[in-house]
């Protein structure tokens, strides 16, 4: 088997940076590439409010929806309220992890509320900074939301919940992998030309291994989680924050 790619884009919301986003739209278009769109439902971050808002921000979501793409459901407002690890343990800034079920819920339920006024249907959760626990995993079981895009394994696998878990292991670009399914996780916000060249040549080169969530969650409803994932995912982990530790030692150097 060879590896597969998911192209999954973060932060959507009306004042996403559209000059950015309307070259990104074009590629997909033409190469008829299907990403995730992790839609925020009621954006109240202010470092993702880069551009013009678009007052037809919804219609385009539905268009983009039309064409198969799916969306995800990014949060809420994408506010951090607390420091939270949460279960992916990869950042410390949360919107939900920590909450009390209540809370969670409610938050839960007045996003879906947004998508489902505005005529769009929630394909995956995807949290604000990967964090979210236990609590925010059965309340999307309860709420009918079934896939959550995170996670370091190398390939997807559903749990005891009926949840088909799709991992998300790369940021940035495309890299050459071995056998797995790959998730891409761009920001778009403040890509540079230099970004934007890059990610063209990552869909010519790459472009015949770019998969869809469609086609993923249909490949892996049945697949369960192994020792040998665990193990896998527990290995990258340690690699990503040995990493980070390292340019946070060099950035100090530096001062």
């Amino acid at each position: 088997m060879t590896a597969q790619y998911l192209l999954r884009f973060d932060d959507l919301c009306p004042e996403m940076n559209w000059s950015v986003w309307s070259e990104i739209e074009q590629l997909l278009v033409e190469r008829n590439i299907k990403p995730i769109l992790a839609i925020v439902p009621d954006n109240q971050d202010r470092a993702l409010k880069v551009d013009r808002l678009a007052p037809d921000f919804w219609e385009r979501a539905r268009a983009w929806q039309a064409r198969h793409w799916s969306i995800a459901l990014h949060g809420y407002q994408h506010a951090y309220i607390n420091r939270n690890w949460g279960l992916m343990r990869l950042t410390r800034s949360s919107e939900f992890a920590g909450l009390p079920r209540s809370i969670q819920k409610e938050k839960l339920r007045a996003a879906l509320a947004i998508f489902e006024r505005q005529g769009i249907r929630a394909d995956c959760w995807v949290a604000p900074s990967h964090s979210f626990d236990w609590t925010t995993v059965d309340l999307l079981a309860e709420l009918g939301l079934k896939v959550i895009s995170d996670g370091l394994w190398a390939w997807p696998h559903t749990d005891r919940r009926g949840i088909t878990w799709i991992p998300q292991q790369l940021w940035g670009g495309i890299s050459r992998r071995p056998a797995g399914v790959w998730t891409v996780c761009y920001h778009l916000n403040g890509w540079s030309m230099a970004q934007q060249d890059q990610f063209q040549h990552d869909l010519e080169a790459f472009g015949s291994h770019i998969t869809s969530l469609d086609e993923v969650v249909k490949n892996f409803a049945e697949r369960r989680l192994t020792l040998g994932d665990s193990a896998y995912a527990w290995i990258r982990w340690l690699r990503k924050h040995r990493l980070a530790q390292i340019r946070q030692t060099l950035e100090a150097l530096r001062i």
